[in-house]
Formats: C-alpha cells, structure tokens, sequence
C-alpha cells in the first residue's frame, strides 16, 4: 500500500495499520447502490491510499510495483510507469494542441484528453471498518470524493472521543456516476443483538487492520502486458512487449 494512516489523511487534504503481518490476505467489501452496513469507524491511523490505473471493462484495477512521483495534483513528475508513459504521449499531444490555439472541447482534442485520463492513476482511498453484523473487519474501496465525505464524520467524532462509542451506518445510493456514500451515526438501542453484541467486544485494540492482498501489485512486465490488452501501441512510448517465456506453460 502506498500510503497509510495520517500521512494518506494529508495527501487526501493536499489534493482537494500497519499489515498484519500474520500470511492472511484481506479482500475488499461491495459496497453496491442500495446497501447499507452497520458499523463501528476505526481511528484514521488506519486508513491506507493507494494510486489506481485501469479501465473500466478492458483491464482490472492494479498498483504499479514502484509508483511513480506525484505533484500535488496527482500527476506523474518523475520514474514514470509504462502507464504513465501511455498517459503522458497523450497529454504531450493535448498540450500542444492548445498550445496553438485549441479549445479542450475541441473534437480533435478531448478525444486525446479521454485517453490521458484512461491511462493517468487514480487515488483511491481504502477505509476498514468493524461490520457489526458480520463481527469481522472489512475493507472498503473509495475514490477521493467519496473518502472525503466519510472522513470527515469519522473524523468529527474521533475528536469528540465517540468513535468507540458512536454505531455508524455506511451507505450507497444512485447509479452509475451519479452515486452517493454516506456514512452516518445510529443508535445503539436500534442494534439487533448480534450486532450490539459486537459493537460492545469490537474495538480498534482488539481487531486487526491487515491490508494484504486487497490490490493487485503490477511489474513493468505486467504493466507493459496491460497496455498492450487496452489497445496502445506500446512501440509509441518506446517499449516493446515482453518475451513470452516457452517453459511458462509448464
């Protein structure tokens, strides 16, 4: 995970636990349009943030093996991936575009500007909390907007001193990009048994916050194989496609 705990808060602010250690790997919770979890926040220390490529419906999300430099904005500065590099032949081609006069709504040019936002990272946010039904911690996906929102409450009340005290309902509604995440307090009494029962043994002291697995970690070799899955040329930012290995069958 590329950033965890306060330091994934900050990098959050800027631009608008530890792993456990013990083998286990976690896996992420849907959180669909229309569901709703009873939970317990978990202190900010254990939220993690991590840069994202792909896109939708040609190449599953990843995290590159060594991420590249980022400016406050989110944009590759340095030790560029393949991604990055995709990104960037595009960008390279918008910004002189405009450079003579274009518009960015322009035809020739926000079709270049789509596929610099297909291949440029995305930060996403990875929020755990204590699922009262369930009695387990789960892991939640979010993109930056989305984590603002529910940052801020767990924040608010962890000020307060009523994080462990405070049942929160996290929720989804709308479709498609027209979604909204919500993350508001309960009460205790409302709880079923089974989830009041958890809500008064779960803490943040007696749970633990394991982040792997949760992402796909990409090489340069895998990365470069997923550009080439998307339809990029890869001979354009000077790569080649990697040497299939024949014993690799085997």
């Amino acid at each position: 995970m590329a950033i965890v705990g306060k330091e994934a808060i900050s990098a959050l602010r800027d631009a608008t636990k530890e792993s456990g250690g013990n083998g286990e790997r976690s896996t992420f919770t849907a959180l669909k349009s229309g569901s709703t979890f009873l939970v317990k926040a978990l202190p900010l220390e254990n939220i993690a943030a991590y840069d994202s490529y792909g896109i939708f419906k040609k190449v599953n999300s990843f995290e590159a093996e060594n991420p590249s430099i980022k400016n406050a904005r989110g944009f590759a500065t340095d030790e560029l991936t393949p991604w990055d590099l995709a990104s960037k032949y595009y960008q390279d081609q918008v910004s002189d575009l405009i450079e003579a006069g274009k518009n960015k709504e322009d035809a020739d040019v926000k079709p270049l500007r789509t596929k610099a936002s297909d291949y440029r990272s995305k930060r996403k946010y990875i929020v755990p909390f204590i699922d009262l039904e369930a009695g387990e911690v789960i892991y939640i996906d979010f993109t930056k907007n989305q984590a603002e929102s529910v940052i801020s409450v767990i924040e608010k009340y962890e000020e307060k001193g009523r994080l462990e005290t405070t049942p929160l309902e996290l929720s989804k509604t709308g479709q498609k990009t027209d979604t909204k995440v919500s993350l508001t307090a309960t009460f205790e009494e409302d709880l079923s048994e089974t989830a009041a029962k958890n809500f008064k043994e779960l803490t943040a002291e007696n749970v633990t916050v394991n982040f792997e697995g949760l992402t796909f970690v990409a090489n340069e070799k895998a990365q470069i194989e997923s550009l080439i899955a998307s339809g990029f040329d890869v001979s354009l930012i000077d790569l080649a496609a990697p040497e299939t290995d024949p014993t690799e069958a085997f």
